[in-house]
Parts: C-alpha cells; structure tokens; sequence
C-alpha cells in the first residue's frame, strides 16, 4: 500500500542562510529559560537543513561523497552550535548572552550560490525527535574525542554533530545512502575516512534516527566501513530508538545490526528535571501555574478522555500519530501534541491561531519546544450526535471556505500523476487486478483537471473528529498540521478536502452542490471527482496499514473503515 511521502523542495541556499543568520543574531536579545534554549535547538535544526543541502548538492554533482572544504566548514559550524545546545541544557537553561562573533563569521562564509533540495527533517517535524537526547547519549557511551563520527545524511549530518560535541571528537563526516530503499549503499570517495583507517584504536560512531523499516541506511554504512577494514566490534551506532529494524529488514542487516554496540536516549532521560527542567515546567511556565500534572495519551490512548463508551471509540493509528499528553491544572485539561521543532512547529502554532480567531478550533495556549498546547474541550462527537444535515453542510463549507482563503500556500504535495498511480496501486493490493485496470481506465476518461491553488488542507474530515456543543455548534478538531504530515498527500487544492467531506458525510449530489456553493470560491468540480477515489483509496491504505499492528479491538475497528472505503471504490467504478 502506498500511504508514506516525503515532501522535498528546491530552495535558494542563500536565502536558507539568512534566515540562519537572523535566527543566530537574535540568540543575544533572549533571556535565560526555554525559550533561548528553544531558539538555539532551532537555530541548530534550520542551520543542519541548510548544511545538509549543500552536501547533497556536492554529490549530486561528483555521484559520491567527498571531504570539501565547503563540507567540513559546515561541520565545523554544527559542532559549535551543538556545544551551546549542550552549554545549556547542562546549564540548566540559565545560559545567557550573544553567539560568538567567530561563528557567525563561519556562517557567513559558507559558500552558497547554488539552489539546494531541502526540507523539514521527519524526526524533528513528526516523531518528537530532540537533538538534546543525542547528547545523552553520546556522554554515556564511554566513547571518547578518539571517534570517527558518521553522520547518515539528511538528518544525521547535524545528530552527528551532536555526537562529536559531547564526545570532544572531530567534527564528522557524512555520507549519503543510495538504491533501493531496502537496500541501499554507499558511494564515497576513499579519501572520505582520511587517516581513521590507520588507527587501531579508533571507534566509528555511526549517527542517524530510525532505523526504519529495514534498517538498510545504517546497515550500508556498516558494510562500507567493514569493506576499509574496520572491525564489526570498533562500530558503535547511535539510533533514535533501541527497537531495532522493523519487517522489511533481511536476516543479514538485523545480525550486522546487533552486532554493533548501540547507545540510545530517549525524550524523558534528558527531560526528566534532574539537569534541566523538563516538559512540565515548560508548560507551567506558559500557564504561569506550578501544578500542572501530566498524562502521556500517545497511540490512541487519548480516546480514554472521549465521553463515549469504548465500544463507540474511533480507530487509531499509533504510529502514525504525533506524541502527544494530557495537561491539568487548577481543573483545566489542556493538550499537548508535539507539532515539531523549529520553523515547523510555529507555522503550526500560527494556524492553530488563525483556527481559533475564526471560531472553527480549540484555543492554542502556545508552543514549548516542539509541543504545542490547546485547551481540551469536552463535547460529544459528531459520529455519536450533530446537528441537522443542512446546518452541518453549512458549517462544512463556511469552514473549508475559510482554509481556501486563508491558508493558501506555496508548500508541496503529491501531484495528479502521483496520487492516481497511488489510488491504482492501493486498489489492486485490496481488490485486486481487474478493478485496478477498471480504476486506470476511469482515470483516463477524466477531464484533465485544471490548475489547482494550494492549501493547507484539513485532510481529516472523519466525523469522530468534529465536536458538537451542547447548542449544536462545532468545533473542528486536529486540524493544523495533516497536511504536513508524513504521508503521500501534503497540500493539495481546497477539493482534497470536498471530495474527503463527501466520503465522510455520505453527501448525496445535491448536498455537495449545496456544500460548494456554501464555500463561497471558486471550485474545480472536476478535480473535486478526480480527488474522490484517490481519497478512498489513500484512505484504504491508511486503515490496511494501521490493522497490522492494532490490537484486537482497534483491529476491528480499522478493518471496517477499510471495509467501508473498499465499498466506497467499489461503488464509484459501477461494480
């Protein structure tokens, strides 16, 4: 089933380096607490963005990784900036003062005439990844400034960083992994390990989050140093997770896997109060309280704060969503839901604003280092009790009116091409071959749909994610950052969510005119039919996906919704 993506875009390096530099120059004008501490992790993440790219840029040009001047200045740069992370953390966000002048003159060096293909880092906008933990770990390691550190490019160029700082090592090198995604290699040039090769008593730290489905990245660079006669016992790895590889990994990459030492920490070991004060103190501080109590409700288990009966609980996804917990304080509930880290978390912190000026969402107290907090309303759900059809579909179109107007952007998303090929695909895994050719067909004989104005689109118009007032308003819940998620979709044209609000809500013919005309824009009916079986059958892969990992009862529970966008496929091809 195709349901994951990655949006990557072309950007002006300069222009990244600007930004950069404003963010670094206004490190001094910041007192001593969370918020400095925050401004220099996001400082770390934009600069490691911007670094990333120009290496990337660099072998796309030679077809393997070399040592450039270019590349080890910027590692110079993302050692540096990770000793003022650490400086702060281990200081215990008391840290005050301007950047060094000597650094922000290293920025300024970096040459930076080219166009880069960039984007936000997947642990860092989705998986509550924190660089900090990186630090942690690597101090508790027992490596020592005698490392070779690896960076797995994109993210583990600047987590390499982090390593090297904490271990007093030389600023790292990097390597892009390449091929199949299950089973990718190394093109380096040999020069690339310089003189590590000759030191017996070198380790090699390899630096990257995941691994992932098949551990494959991690485990090229353990075949690539093995093939410069490195020995298995002299290479450390250095993951986000201590999970391991998951199915998609063959017998050979989880044994070199667990043959290397492996050293992981995790979000509470740094964040636990014992150095620096941890997510609590950062929300009692946004509240201005000192009693606020936290509940983790990652992995669904948010639905045991639903007023309805477990038996009428939606379906969950675990790993498809943000961590996130349940703050109280002086009676109040609050939610905290990581929204990311740098420039990622407050685009999302802005559209949770605009959602609550407008009337269509829950309150947002602010954000603190990547989480982002809302007041928690309890109300009924509009799958257990809603208004009247044609008030809802009214509500539907003031709302989806609202996000074409408002939230327009330049921000990528799957192309038409793109989401048909994945609709086809998803069809035939679950329906199989004759009513994919059916679906192609049908999309062949579609007018080509004309061009589309990009928004940030909702994305999850379910009806369990609606609340109703007891007066019968609605609120609209979770509706800030799906379209910066980490699936095929990402912003799509105003129709992705009209085709999604007609599977949804079960909307007749009429119902959808009234609905478009109530949007008050303009509207591509075409796309708006082109959209409905790429919905379903994006859908059909979401909820495929999510059963085969849920327990019994959330099993259930995904296997009717794909039952249901089975029949919603099958329906709309005449079968």
């Amino acid at each position: 089933m195709i349901v994951f993506g990655d949006h990557k875009g072309t950007h002006g390096a300069e222009q990244l380096r600007q930004a950069v530099l404003a963010e670094a120059g206004a490190i001094g004008d910041l007192p001593p607490g969370i918020e400095r501490h925050a401004a220099l992790v996001d400082l770390f993440v934009t600069a490691s963005e911007l670094l990333q790219g120009l290496a990337d840029a660099e072998f796309d040009i030679t077809g393997a990784d070399r040592s450039s001047s270019r590349q080890k200045l910027g590692s110079e740069i993302l050692v540096e900036l990770s000793r003022e992370v650490l400086r702060s953390w281990q200081q215990g966000f008391t840290r005050t003062g301007a950047l060094d002048a000597s650094l922000l003159a290293k920025l300024a060096a970096i040459d930076c005439g080219s166009a880069i293909t960039t984007g936000p880092a997947e642990g860092y906008a989705l998986y509550a990844l924190y660089p900090e933990t990186y630090l942690l770990a690597a101090l508790q390691s027992g490596l020592d400034a005698n490392t070779c550190v690896i960076g797995i490019r994109s993210i583990g160029l600047g987590l390499a960083a982090m390593v090297a700082a904490a271990l007093h090592a030389p600023p790292p090198i990097s390597v892009r992994p390449i091929g199949h995604p299950f089973s990718r290699h190394i093109s380096a040039a040999p020069e690339l390990l310089g003189s590590w090769r000759d030191r017996p008593q070198a380790r090699f730290a390899i630096v990257d989050e995941g691994p992932g489905l098949s551990g494959s990245s991690f485990h090229a660079v353990i075949v690539w140093l093995r093939r410069q006669g490195i020995d298995q016992q002299r290479i450390h790895l250095f993951p986000s997770h201590r999970g391991g590889p998951s199915a998609q990994a063959d017998a050979a990459t989880v044994a070199a896997l667990s043959q290397c030492q492996s050293h992981v920490a995790g979000f509470e070991d740094v964040f636990d109060g014992a150095v620096a004060p941890g997510l609590r103190d950062w929300l009692g501080h946004l509240l201005g309280k000192a009693d606020v109590e936290l509940q983790e409700i990652s992995g669904g288990a948010w639905r045991d704060y639903l007023s309805v009966p477990t038996g009428a609980w939606p379906p969950a996804f675990p790993a498809f969503e943000r961590r996130k917990f349940m703050a109280t304080s002086g009676g109040e509930r609050w939610l905290v839901k990581f929204a990311g880290l740098g420039e990622t978390g407050r685009r999302k912190l802005g559209t949770a604003k605009a959602l609550h000026e407008a009337g269509f969402g829950a309150q947002p107290a602010g954000l603190c280092h990547g989480f982002l907090m809302e007041r928690w309303i309890d109300a009924g759900r509009l799958d257990r009790e809603g208004p009247a059809r044609d008030l809802l579909i009214e509500w539907l179109g003031r709302y989806l009116g609202w996000r074409a107007a408002r939230l327009q952007t330049e921000e990528a998303g799957a192309s038409l091409d793109q989401l048909a090929r994945m609709a086809v695909q998803n069809c035939e895994e679950a329906l199989g071959e004759r009513f994919a050719l059916a679906l192609q067909s049908w999309f062949a004989c579609q007018p080509s749909p004309g061009p589309r104005r990009r928004v940030e689109i909702d994305g999850r118009l379910h009806a369990w994610e609606f609340l109703v007032s007891p007066h019968g308003s609605l609120l609209k819940t979770d509706a800030f950052d799906h379209c910066r998620s980490h699936d095929l979709i990402g912003c799509q044209g105003i129709e992705w969510d009209i085709a999604g609000a007609r599977v949804e809500h079960d909307l007749s013919a009429a119902e959808l005119s009234k609905l478009v005309v109530c949007i008050e824009t303009s509207i591509d009916r075409d796309l708006v039919d082109y959209f409905e079986p790429c919905y379903l059958a994006f859908q059909l892969g979401l909820w495929t996906i999510a059963r085969q990992s849920a327990d019994d009862e959330d099993r259930m529970r995904s296997t009717r919704a794909v039952e249901r966008y089975k029949t919603g496929l099958v329906r709309l091809l005449g079968f």
